[in-house]
C-alpha cells in the first residue's frame, strides 16, 4: 500500500519519528507552514509517508510534542498537524495498548497545559478522538466523568470552557452515539449550559453557545419542551449581554452558533420565530452597533426565511414587523459610494461581513425576503417606495429602484386589480428618474425598464407613447456612456416586446431612427454598437417604408461593423445587411460590391466556423440569399446562387435558417 514511497524516504521517516530529538519534526513544521511551495510539498510528502507507513509512530510522536513541546508554537503546530492528518484516519490504526495509554495522557495534558489558545485547539482533537472511540463501540468513561465534573466547577473558568468546547466540537456524524451516552446526564448538562450562557466570562459564554447548539437533540423531547425554550431564551439574552459589553468578536461567534442552530435544527424553532425576528430587529435597528453586527442579526432571520416550511409563519407576521424587517436591508443599500471616474456602482469597503460588503449583503437579503413573501411584498413596497423614490438623497432613490425591481419580479396580472392607479404613479416616478441628476440613479432606472418582467411589460403597453420618446431623448442628451448603454438596452427591450405595429403608434419615428444613427457614428462600446444595430434592425423590419431613406447612411456603418472583432456586433451588422437587401431599393445597389466582399470574408469560414462567429456566418449566408433573389439584376446569379446553395443548410441561427428555408422553397417552385 505504501509502495509509492521510496525505501530511502521510509527509512528517513522512521528515524525521525522514533528519535528522541524533536528538532527534525520542528523543521517539518516550519516547512509545512512555510509560504515556500517547495518546502511545503516536501513536508506534505513526509507526512503522507508517515501516515501510511508508520501511523502509530506518527500519532505518538505528534502527541509527545503536544504534551512536551518546549514552546507554545511547537505544541500548537503539532495539534494542527494531528487535525490535518485526520484523527479518524490515524486512531483506528493504533494498537489497543497505545490507545489506552494515550487516553490517560490526554487528560493529564489538559490539566497541565497553561496556554488557553493551545487548549482550545486541542479540544478538537479530544472531541474527534471521542467520536472514534464510541463509533467503534468502545467507551471512555474517564473523559465523560472529567467533562461533567469540569462543568460543575463554576469557579474554574478554564475547565468549564474546555469541557464545553469538547462538547461543542463533536463531529456531526457521531452525534447520535454521544447523545445516547449523555442522555442520562441531560439535566446536569442543561443546568450547566444555562449557567455558562449567563457566565461573566465571554469565553465560557460562547463555548456554552456551541455546546448547547451541538447537543440540542438532548433537550428537544416533545414531552418537555420547556428545556429547549429555556436554552433558546438564555442564548438570546446572552447575545444581548455580549453586545452591551461591546464584546463584538464574541457576539459574532454567538451569532454563528445561532445561525447553525437555525440551519440544523429548524423544526425546534417554529414556535419561537416571531420572537426571534423581533429580537434580531432590535439588534439590527440599534444605531449604536456596527454594520457587521446588523448583518449578522439579519443573516439569522434570512436563514429562517430560506426554509420553505417557515414561509406561512413569515406571511402571518404583523405588517409593521415586516416593514421593519425590509427597512434593515434597505438601509444597507445606502452603503454605496459614487465613483465618477469609473462610472461604476460600488459598495462601501468598510463594514464588511467576511468577503461580502454590506451593500451586496443587503441586496441578497432583500432578494431572499422578496422570494419568501412573493406577491405579499406589494403592500410593504407600497408603503416604502414613496419614502425612497422621492428622497433628496440619491442613495435612497437608488435603493427605491432596487426595491421596485424585486417587486416587479413578484408582480402578476392577478395583482394588477389591487394596485388601483399606482401603476401610473410608479411610471411617472420612473420617468422623473430618467433625468435624475445622479448618474447611478439614471442607470438603475433604465436598467429597470429593460427587466424581462410582466410589470415592465405592462408599463410598456400602457405608456408606450411616452416611454419611447423618453428613451430616444436619453440617447440624445445622456453624457454618461454607461447610462446611455442602459437607455439603449431599455429601448431595444421595448421594441422586442411590443406589438409589430407599435412603432407606428409613435411617427416621431424619424427622430428615433435619426438618433440611433447619430449614436452609431459616435464613440460607443461594442455592447452599445450591437444594441443600437439591433434596434435599427427591428425598426427597419417593422417600418421598412420609413427606414428606407436612411439606408444610404446605415449601410456604410454596417459594412464597417462587419469587420468588428466583437461577434455580437458582426451578427447584428450582417443581419442589418440582410434586412436592407430585402427592400430591393435602389439605395442598396451602389453598396453591393462592397457588401459581397464583406460577406465573402465571413463565409470563407462557414464550413469550419469559429464558435463565436457561427451565427454571423449563418446570417451572412442568409444575406447572400436575399441579395440573389432581391437584386438578381445587379449580380451574377449563375455564380452566386450555387455558392449560396452549397452553404445550406444553416444550423446556428434558427431564425435565419427559417427565412432561408422559405426562400429555397419559393425558388424551387
Amino acid at each position: 500500500m505504501d509502495s509509492e514511497f521510496s525505501s530511502q524516504l521510509k527509512s528517513q521517516v522512521f528515524q525521525i519519528l522514533s528519535s528522541n530529538d524533536n528538532t527534525p519534526m520542528e523543521v517539518v513544521f516550519s516547512h509545512y507552514f512555510s509560504s515556500d511551495q517547495s518546502q511545503k510539498s516536501q513536508a506534505v510528502l513526509f507526512l503522507e509517508c508517515s501516515k501510511k507507513s508508520y501511523p502509530e509512530l506518527l500519532f505518538i510522536k505528534l502527541f509527545f510534542l503536544v504534551r512536551c513541546g518546549a514552546n507554545v508554537d511547537t505544541r500548537a503546530n503539532a495539534i494542527r498537524l494531528l487535525r490535518f492528518l485526520r484523527i479518524c484516519d490515524l486512531w483506528p490504526k493504533l494498537r489497543e495498548t497505545a490507545k489506552s495509554t494515550l487516553k490517560g495522557h490526554f487528560l493529564a495534558y489538559i490539566n497541565e497545559e497553561n496556554s488557553m489558545p493551545v487548549l482550545r485547539m486541542f479540544c478538537y482533537v479530544v472531541a474527534e478522538t471521542v467520536c472514534e472511540i464510541y463509533t467503534d463501540g468502545k467507551h471512555w468513561p474517564e473523559l465523560l466523568e472529567f467533562l461533567l465534573t469540569s462543568l460543575g466547577k463554576t469557579s474554574d473558568d478554564k475547565f468549564r470552557e474546555i469541557a464545553l468546547l469538547v462538547l461543542a466540537k463533536f463531529p456531526r456524524d457521531c452525534l447520535s452515539f454521544i447523545c445516547d451516552v449523555l442522555k442520562d446526564s441531560f439535566q446536569v448538562l442543561h443546568s450547566s449550559f444555562l449557567d455558562g450562557l449567563a457566565s461573566a466570562s465571554p469565553d465560557v459564554q460562547v463555548a456554552s453557545f456551541g455546546a448547547a447548539v451541538k447537543l440540542m437533540p438532548l433537550f428537544s423531547e416533545p414531552s418537555n419542551p420547556g428545556l429547549f425554550h429555556e436554552l433558546l431564551r438564555a442564548m438570546m439574552v446572552g447575545v444581548f449581554t455580549l453586545l452591551r459589553s461591546s464584546r463584538d468578536s464574541y457576539a459574532f461567534t454567538a451569532f454563528k452558533e445561532l445561525i447553525s442552530l437555525v440551519s440544523e435544527g429548524p423544526q425546534l424553532l417554529k414556535p419561537y420565530i416571531g420572537d426571534m425576528v423581533l429580537d434580531m430587529l432590535q439588534i439590527a435597528e440599534n444605531s449604536a452597533l456596527n454594520e457587521e453586527i446588523h448583518c449578522y442579526a439579519l443573516r439569522l432571520v434570512i436563514t429562517l426565511t430560506e426554509r420553505k416550511d417557515f414561509k406561512p409563519i413569515f406571511l402571518s407576521l404583523p405588517h409593521q414587523t415586516m416593514v421593519r424587517l425590509f427597512l434593515v436591508p434597505m438601509k444597507m443599500l445606502l452603503c454605496i459610494k459614487e465613483d465618477i471616474t469609473s462610472n461604476e456602482l460600488k459598495g462601501k469597503e468598510d463594514g464588511s461581513v467576511g468577503k461580502t460588503n454590506v451593500y451586496n449583503f443587503g441586496l441578497g437579503s432583500l432578494y431572499q425576503l422578496s422570494v419568501t413573501l412573493g406577491q405579499n411584498i406589494i403592500p410593504i413596497a407600497s408603503e416604502l417606495l414613496p419614502l425612497y423614490l422621492e428622497s433628496p438623497e440619491w442613495q435612497k432613490r437608488h435603493a427605491g429602484i432596487t426595491l421596485l425591481a424585486f417587486v416587479a419580479k413578484e408582480f402578476s396580472f392577478e395583482t394588477l386589480e389591487f394596485m388601483d392607479d399606482s401603476l401610473g404613479i410608479v411610471f411617472a416616478k420612473i420617468m422623473k428618474l430618467f433625468q435624475d441628476p445622479q448618474f447611478q440613479v439614471r442607470s438603475a432606472a433604465f436598467t429597470f425598464m429593460a427587466m424581462p418582467t410582466i410589470f415592465v411589460q405592462m408599463l410598456q403597453l400602457f405608456y408606450h407613447s411616452r416611454l419611447l420618446p423618453a428613451l430616444v431623448m436619453a440617447l440624445d442628451t445622456e453624457q454618461n456612456d454607461t447610462v446611455k448603454e442602459q437607455a439603449a438596452s431599455a429601448m431595444l427591450y421595448f421594441l422586442k416586446n411590443s406589438l409589430p405595429d407599435s412603432c407606428f403608434l409613435c411617427k416621431d419615428l424619424d427622430t428615433v431612427i435619426s438618433q440611433v444613427l447619430i449614436s452609431l457614428q459616435g464613440d460607443v462600446t461594442p455592447k452599445h454598437k450591437s444594441i443600437l444595430l439591433s434596434t435599427f434592425n427591428i425598426v427597419a423590419e417593422r417600418c421598412a417604408a420609413v427606414a428606407l431613406k436612411y439606408h444610404v447612411n446605415y449601410l456604410p456603418i454596417l459594412l464597417e461593423a462587419c469587420n468588428d472583432k466583437n461577434s455580437e456586433v458582426k451578427e447584428e451588422a450582417t443581419r442589418g445587411i440582410r434586412i436592407c437587401a430585402e427592400s430591393g431599393s435602389l439605395q442598396f445597389k451602389p453598396f453591393i460590391k462592397g457588401i459581397l466582399s464583406r460577406l465573402n470574408i465571413l463565409m470563407q469560414h462557414a464550413s469550419q466556423p469559429l464558435l463565436e462567429n457561427a451565427k454571423a456566418n449563418d446570417i451572412a449566408v442568409s444575406a447572400l440569399g436575399r441579395i440573389c433573389i432581391c437584386h438578381g439584376d445587379c449580380v451574377d446569379a449563375s455564380k452566386l446562387v450555387p455558392t449560396w446553395l452549397s452553404l445550406l443548410p444553416l444550423k446556428d441561427d434558427l431564425n435565419e435558417a427559417k427565412i432561408m428555408h422559405e426562400q429555397l422553397c419559393i425558388m424551387v417552385s
